[in-house]
């Protein structure tokens, strides 16, 4: 890139998160938007790609095409901002398409992560189901769409992989059960229990309630994948500033699953960075200020994104949530989560071996 890994990081998030109180441009954002307004298209290019995979591309065009001075570039933006709406208008009608096929056989599901990043969209539509596998299977027959060969990440958090005509995004269908190795049965039941429907462009869909959203995020990135991504930051920033997790029913959930001190990290973190891009500073509640295991500064940029270190801080959480279902008397969960570290050993061979990690995590 023209523009450095870090120097992008920081631009997106500084017009993100920059503004100011009240729409007023804080310092911050206005270096941030005269700097990209000095970049050539090709580096713009660069940029907008790199904001794809942080998952804030349509939220950084409306930024670019509302207070670039003048002209720049704005038959690009324009043009650009187009292809994504299409996208995401296109993502949506299959979207629905799916769910009405789930609903009109009494089937209950929720779109998770998907839209969460709302006006942008995540890179596949994630769905969770308390349908039969034959049920799931059976749907996406109808859509003539193709299933994809499982992991075996895929295979433990019982889930399947769908591609369809005319959607460049996967169907990622989770059955019955959330987690890298299906542990937490319990906890995705709980999140069907309490699906809330909101619109989305013209349409309604069933999303996991705002707590859940946060306790989804964190199952994802602190017990998964290891990393953040901007986009997360702003999501999560963006509950606490409109005040909208309920933090005792966010608390009790947690605990259940074993994962309150992953969550209240996550939030921590994601809190700290998104004030030092510029946003304001929010008073978190004691207990996640206690229950937080590590704060942004352990974090680091590398490779694309916010990573978490593994050790010692990332195996602290695992070992709290393993030991936290066995005193729970969880046996399946306990006895899940006991195959994490072979399947994560196994992945580490495979990306080590061939460059690649996708037919075991």
């Amino acid at each position: 890139m023209q523009v450095s890994e870090p120097q992008a990081f920081a631009f997106l998030a500084e017009l993100q998160l920059a503004r100011g109180v009240m729409g007023d441009a804080s310092f911050q954002f206005v270096h941030a938007l005269e700097y990209v307004s000095t970049l050539s298209e090709s580096a713009i290019q660069e940029l907008l790609t790199y904001a794809e995979t942080q998952r804030v591309l349509g939220r950084t065009l409306s930024v670019l095409r509302r207070d670039l001075p003048g002209n720049i570039l704005r038959d690009y933006l324009e043009q650009r901002s187009a292809t994504e709406s299409r996208r995401v208008a296109t993502l949506l009608a299959s979207a629905q398409r799916i769910l009405a096929s789930f609903e009109g056989r009494g089937l209950p599901v929720v779109i998770m992560k998907t839209l969460d990043h709302w006006p942008d969209t995540g890179s596949d539509i994630d769905l969770l189901t308390s349908a039969t596998d034959v049920q799931v299977v059976s749907i996406f027959k109808d859509f003539d769409a193709a299933q994809q060969a499982p992991s075996w990440g895929d295979r433990l958090a019982h889930k399947f992989n769908f591609r369809m005509a005319g959607l460049q995004e996967l169907v990622e269908v989770h059955v019955g059960c959330l987690g890298q190795t299906g542990e937490h049965r319990r906890l995705a039941a709980e999140v069907l229990s309490r699906r809330q429907w909101k619109t989305y462009g013209q349409s309604h869909f069933p999303v996991p309630s705002y707590e859940d959203q946060v306790v989804v995020a964190t199952l994802q990135r602190m017990y998964r994948h290891f990393y953040i991504r901007l986009t997360d930051i702003l999501n999560i920033y963006g509950l606490l500033s409109k005040n909208r997790i309920n933090f005792d029913s966010l608390r009790a959930i947690s605990e259940r699953a074993g994962i309150w001190p992953g969550v209240a990290t996550l939030i921590t973190v994601s809190h700290s960075h998104a004030v030092s891009f510029g946003a304001p500073a929010i008073e978190l509640p004691r207990e996640v200020e206690s229950a937080a295991r590590f704060d942004f500064k352990k974090t680091h940029l590398d490779r694309r994104f916010v990573r978490v270190p593994l050790v010692p801080e990332a195996a602290k959480l695992y070992f709290h949530q393993l030991a936290g279902n066995g005193k729970r008397g969880d046996l399946r969960a306990f006895g899940r989560l006991t195959m994490l570290p072979l399947l994560a050993a196994a992945a580490y061979v495979s990306f080590r071996i061939t460059g690649d990690d996708k037919g075991v995590w």
